[in-house]
């Protein structure tokens, strides 16, 4: 870990429960004066060591960060509702983290220009994923 972060670090989970909402913990951040590759780098070390969620019960053997982070790549191509249902399949367990990243490879790769919410669910539908899939089993994602 880059110590420079630590203290950073430190400040950010005596300030913050675990379960907050990372735009508060980005606000935060950004009112501090950091840059979105900053925070972008803060974020990601403070969620990386998560504990697996309990929503898995122990079915899913991957580390699972509670947030994942756009990354520069990622960022201005995903409409916030596009990256919201992405974040609310995986957060509710209808896809694994690698069912998740390639979701986003795919969107990606496969659409031109910005990703809206109709373009990620034609995405999870070519693989047989919907909102119904939610709660039931989950699909795999070849």
């Amino acid at each position: 870990m880059d110590d420079r972060w630590t203290p950073v670090l430190n400040e950010l989970r005596e300030r913050f429960a675990a379960d907050t909402d990372v735009v508060e913990v980005e606000a935060y951040l950004s009112a501090k004066g950091y840059d979105r590759r900053q925070i972008g780098e803060i974020l990601s070390l403070l969620y990386r060591d998560n504990e697996p969620s309990p929503a898995w019960n122990g079915a899913d053997s991957e580390r699972v960060p509670s947030l994942r982070v756009q990354g520069p790549h990622e960022r201005g191509r995903f409409s916030t509702d596009a990256w919201g249902y992405l974040l609310m399949l995986y957060n509710s367990g209808a896809v694994t983290l690698n069912d998740f990243e390639h979701l986003v490879e795919r969107a990606l790769v496969h659409v031109d220009g910005r990703i809206t919410l109709a373009d990620i669910r034609a995405l999870a539908d070519d693989v047989g994923l919907d909102d119904g899939a939610m709660g039931g089993e989950r699909p795999l994602i070849h």
